[in-house]
């Protein structure tokens, strides 16, 4: 209780800086020691004593309600800096204590804890400021007012492809070379090069330049024709100072939306461009179509000014022709800032369509990355500092679509009708940045400048500005260059070996491995062949190569490989056939086809039989021999073939009957230059000799071939010598039989002419006979016996002769081997109800004991199943005990 009065004795006094610490120490003390005091000597039965001693419990009442005060009026204090504390109650009684403790009293004294950590980096300079503060809008809450929500779903197809639409750069008065790939030089094209400091054609470099840069380098960034103009660059003093108040542009919703200007002539232009040079910034962009034509053109450009914004229709032919003249010197003026947001397709579009150059270019984009900003797209840029949000469908909208509606118009306006805004804002905040940060790390954020010859600015201001225009500058050095397409190693944007990359098809890259000599097999070759087809057809009708063959087409034609039209639309759906393949499907499936029969034949060349009509002398060693019986020998599947009768010919490879197990002689004189069944054959496995006229023929099913084969050719093949002996033999047995050869060739002038040849011993050759040229060769009937194959040949079985009605038996009692001819008139009836023979009956009797004496129930010739184990085997078979 003293130690509570100390406290409250001292609160009274005032609390100064010198004297807070003391206090604060005071404080901590007594609160200790409370608490220990009453947690060591208070008694478990408080409620006890306080029904027994008045006096003690009315003074324990009373210090109760003075914690409780003390304890609201902390939290009203605690209140008055966190505004979410306020009106959550106070503590009235043990019950609040209990049930709003952690509400009332934790919560906020972490919150207070927090704000003195935060206010303690402030004081100590550990927090610092953000990169870039945006400022809040002119007019407006940013508490109160609610953005809308960014617009979803997909665009509409009727705005996305026009498919309707003819097209315009069919009118165009300079069209466009789809075929030709020879480098871009805009000295030869440029007619005349606005704001020189060097003239046209003319390549400076410095002295010490030519040491420090590769010369393939060199040579492509020379061929820029402002390449001294953007190294050694002039920019105007009005970039490095922004204005500090700037004002935000109109809306472009609502009532007060600004008009804007469409330039759609030649007089239109002109005056655009009047405006234009008086200006000191522009912001620019366009709006560029790739679907339906095969290099791209533009079809908008948006400029706008501080004052104006303009929209102006590049499909407009008068409109293009004239584009260059009027507003190819106000982008190459440098004293006017040119400002995009992400121009590196920008610069090349201008350059492709219209040999416009871009000197002073501000790059929104790099002024952003600079920042270290979370995301670098013009959206959130126009989000985060004028509160708009645009509808990025239309980015993928056709262009090409005139009448222009009016929500494309909206988007189109909006890309440049803020961006100004945007452009002052970043200026402020690099200059801010760059006074913030250290020295290495401006040194730092320079390397990138080395392009630039000197000092754009000497301040340590602009350090991060200069990094910027560094940026800058080296987008606008881009140059046009015109892709030529690589059919062998499928490199470049377009080419089929980055295609295939990029799809993940590593067995079609050209890192795949070769199947018969072929860089990934007959589905390699036809997706390359495939692929150089989309790409000249795509060249040809002035169409991208997505919308003549969609890449998973792509790949699903060269894996199916489809030889004719109608298999190749059979494998996708009727809505999914784009256009030109439908139209030119028989183009595809014949590339298709030649390709795999290319590769086919290129495998495997096929060489022809070749046979001769006598039977040379052959070494041993040889286990096969290929003769023929005429020296011509005709065929409708190799043409008529002269062959020489002293060389034996032989097939090295077949992608029929596989490798020979011999090698083929090397004096081989004859091989077919083409088979209608199997194409063409390789060139390096041809001839001098084998240019022999072909006849060729339709190809048909392997069962053809087989008979045209047998019907052509004659193919001897070994057969063991039949010895003299023998052949008399077989002359005088087939003499005597009387049996006469339906086979020439099995005569017996050819055995014995086989034998004659002393060269080929124990060898005897016998000639093959096709199948329908073979006749049955009859042979005498000695015995009809039926003999079954794989059976031991039975025995006659004796017949029983019985007296049947009083009849006496009939034939002899000896078997005489000869069956008696049955009579069914002596069988009984079933009706007459005779009583069985006395031999039927013994027999009966004898198979019935001798089934009973085995034990082994038989039903005909199989054994009757084993019994169940749950039968009784002996002993109670009555079933009398259960």
């Amino acid at each position: 209780m003293a130690n509570t009065n100390t406290v409250a004795g001292s609160s009274t006094s005032m609390i100064l800086s010198g004297t807070f610490s003391d206090y604060a120490t005071s404080m901590q003390s007594a609160a200790l020691a409370t608490t220990r005091l009453a947690a060591a000597t208070l008694p478990p039965d408080i409620e006890f004593h306080r029904s027994i001693h008045v006096s003690f419990a009315a003074e324990l009442d009373s210090l109760s309600i003075r914690v409780l005060r003390l304890t609201n009026r902390l939290v009203r204090l605690a209140g008055s800096v966190d505004s979410s504390t306020v009106g959550r109650g106070t503590l009235d009684g043990e019950e609040d204590v209990l049930d709003g403790f952690k509400s009332l009293i934790v919560d906020p004294v972490d919150r207070l804890f927090e704000r003195t950590d935060m206010c303690l980096d402030d004081y100590l300079g550990r927090k610092k400021e953000p990169a870039i503060t945006v400022p809040a809008l002119p007019n407006q809450n940013n508490n109160l007012s609610k953005k809308p929500p960014a617009p979803r779903g997909r665009l509409d197809p009727a705005l996305q492809h026009a498919s309707h639409l003819p097209k315009p750069q069919l009118l165009f008065n300079t069209k466009a070379d789809n075929w030709n790939e020879s480098p871009y030089i805009p000295a030869r094209t440029l007619a005349h090069k606005w704001c020189a400091r060097v003239p046209l054609g003319y390549v400076f470099h410095d002295q010490d330049e030519s040491g420090g840069m590769d010369e393939e380098e060199k040579q492509k960034l020379s061929a820029h024709p402002y390449y001294y103009e953007l190294t050694h660059p002039t920019f105007p003093d009005h970039l490095f100072l922004p204005t500090p108040t700037t004002i935000l542009p109109t809306s472009l919703t609502g009532a007060d939306v600004s008009k804007h200007i469409y330039v759609s002539t030649p007089s239109a232009l002109l005056s655009m461009a009047t405006k234009l040079k008086a200006a000191k910034e522009i912001a620019v962009d366009l709006e560029h179509h790739s679907y339906r034509t095969y290099r791209g053109f533009l079809c908008l450009m948006q400029i706008s000014t501080r004052e104006e914004d303009f929209i102006v229709d590049l499909l407009v032919p008068s409109v293009r022709d004239s584009l260059n003249n009027t507003l190819g010197e106000i982008f190459a003026d440098p004293e006017i800032v040119k400002v995009f947001h992400g121009a590196e397709s920008d610069i090349v579009w201008l350059q492709q369509d219209f040999n416009i150059f871009v000197v002073g270019l501000f790059d929104t984009y790099h002024a952003s990355k600079a920042l270290d900003f979370q995301k670098h797209g013009l959206a959130n840029l126009l989000e985060a500092f004028c509160d708009f949000i645009p509808d990025k469908r239309y980015q993928l909208a056709d262009w090409r679509i005139r009448p222009l509606p009016e929500e494309m118009l909206t988007y189109a306006r909006s890309d440049t009708h803020f961006l100004l805004y945007v452009y002052d804002r970043l200026r402020l905040s690099l200059i801010e940045r760059a006074q913030m940060i250290t020295a290495p790390e401006a040194s730092f954020s320079t390397a990138i400048s080395t392009i630039i010859k000197g000092t754009i600015s000497d301040k340590p201001a602009h350090v991060l500005l200069n990094d910027v225009l560094a940026r800058s500058t080296r987008t606008a050095l881009r140059l046009y260059d015109r892709e030529a397409y690589d059919a062998e190693f499928g490199i470049g944007t377009g080419g089929w070996d980055t295609l295939a990359r990029k799809w993940n098809k590593n067995s079609l890259a050209s890192s795949a491995s070769e199947i018969n000599g072929v860089r990934g097999g007959v589905i390699g070759e036809v997706y390359r062949a495939v692929h150089r087809w989309r790409e000249d057809i795509a060249k040809e009708e002035d169409e991208s190569t997505r919308y003549v063959l969609p890449n998973h087409q792509l790949f699903i034609v060269a894996e199916r490989s489809p030889s004719t039209a109608a298999q190749l639309l059979a494998l996708f759906s009727h809505a999914s056939v784009p256009p030109v393949l439908r139209r030119r499907a028989g183009e595809l499936a014949e590339v298709v086809k030649s390709t795999v029969e290319r590769v086919t034949s290129s495998e495997v060349a096929v060489e022809a039989i070749a046979v001769i009509a006598d039977v040379e002398k052959v070494d041993s060693a040889t286990s096969t021999e290929v003769v023929a019986v005429e020296e011509t020998a005709k065929s409708r599947l190799w043409g008529s073939v002269k062959v020489s009768s002293s060389v034996v010919q032989r097939a090295s490879s077949s992608s029929l009957f596989g490798l020979r197990t011999v090698a083929a002689d090397e004096g081989s004189s004859y091989s077919a230059s083409r088979s209608s069944l199997f194409g063409t054959a390789l060139p390096s496995r041809m001839t001098p000799q084998s240019s022999v006229p072909i006849i060729s023929s339709s190809r048909k099913k392997f069962s053809d071939l087989v008979t045209r084969i047998h019907r052509t050719l004659v193919i001897a093949p070994n057969q063991p010598q039949i010895t003299q002996a023998r052949s008399q033999t077989i002359s005088q047995s087939s003499v005597s039989s009387g049996s006469v050869s339906t086979q020439p060739a099995m005569s017996i002038s050819t055995i014995v002419e086989a034998e004659a040849h002393d060269s080929i011993l124990g060898q005897a050759e016998i000639p093959f006979i096709p199948t329908d040229q073979r006749q049955p060769r009859l042979a005498p009937v000695s015995d009809d016996t039926i003999v079954v194959v794989g059976q031991a040949r039975q025995k006659k079985r004796k017949r029983i002769k019985t007296t049947v009605l009083g009849k006496p038996p009939t034939g002899d009692q000896d078997d005489t081997g000869e069956d008696v001819v049955f009579d069914y008139a002596t069988v009984p009836n079933l009706l007459d109800d005779l009583p069985p023979a006395p031999e039927e009956l013994d027999t009966r009797k004898k198979k019935k004991q001798k089934a009973k004496g085995t034990g082994v129930i038989e039903y005909g010739n199989f054994r009757a199943p084993p019994r169940d184990m749950r039968e009784v085997k002996s002993g109670n078979k009555t079933h009398t005990f259960r």
